[in-house]
């Protein structure tokens, strides 16, 4: 996961595996899930945050006003009346949203009347270079309705990234060059790339990826398995009501 305190930071945080919090987390997790499914938490690749009903865990999850989040000028895919909304706060540079965007993409597939996923930019620009100028071209593609397309594109191509790479990949979804290149070049979207980024960290964003489902933030990327959880558990206390056993 990548972190940022507002300001990028300049130099890479300390290792996530390494903090007491994440020791304190990994036992309640083998306290409440058993020894097999902690062992696949520790083999995983990348920062995962679990979301179920255990008391113990409920502190790392955290509330968010819906209304704040929840935009509709941003991206968005999925149901429009899903009952289950993912606000993605992510960084076209950061590692592990590339290795977050297929496993969505099968979430997406799973659940395409259950969920709606919105993408709002987190642009970490002190350690990713190119985070900036590549959420512009994302949303400048986003002004001709290809931004999903231009999205699985800047992330095949990650360590590529560059206005070169901007242009060409534009010229190969055929969107009109000259509003294109002129939407870069007058850094039309970059405002509602700022907007993306103060509202995060006003909602408590400190890296990426990090998603609010319904409100409740969760950091780092999910195994499907753990995406599993979190939309059942969420369909769960939609569908039921406080009172209901």
């Amino acid at each position: 996961m990548e972190f940022s305190n507002g300001l990028p930071p300049t130099r890479p945080s300390r290792q996530w595996f390494k903090r007491p919090w994440f020791i304190v987390l990994v036992l309640l997790v083998i306290s409440w899930f058993g020894l097999p499914w902690a062992l696949s938490f520790f083999g995983a690749e990348s920062t995962e945050t679990s979301f179920t009903n255990a008391p113990g865990l409920q502190p790392s999850l955290t509330d968010a006003p819906r209304s704040r989040l929840e935009t509709a000028d941003d991206p968005t895919i999925g149901s429009p009346v899903a009952p289950v909304v993912i606000v993605e706060f992510g960084d076209f540079q950061c590692p592990f949203c590339r290795a977050a965007a297929p496993i969505i993409k099968q979430v997406m597939s799973r659940y395409p009347e259950a969920v709606k996923l919105i993408y709002r930019d987190f642009p970490v620009a002190a350690i990713h270079s190119e985070a900036v100028s590549a959420a512009e071209a994302a949303n400048c593609a986003h002004r001709q309705g290809a931004f999903w397309a231009y999205h699985d594109a800047l992330f095949a191509q990650q360590a590529e990234l560059s206005q070169e790479l901007y242009l060409a990949l534009a010229k190969s979804l055929r969107l009109e060059s000259e509003a294109f290149e002129r939407c870069l070049e007058q850094h039309l979207t970059l405002s509602e790339i700022q907007a993306d980024f103060a509202e995060g960290i006003a909602a408590g964003v400190s890296g990426t990826p990090t998603w609010f489902v319904n409100g409740r933030k969760i950091e780092g990327a999910l195994t499907l398995e753990l995406w599993d959880k979190v939309i059942v558990n969420t369909l769960k206390n939609e569908f039921t009501s406080p009172g209901t056993p």
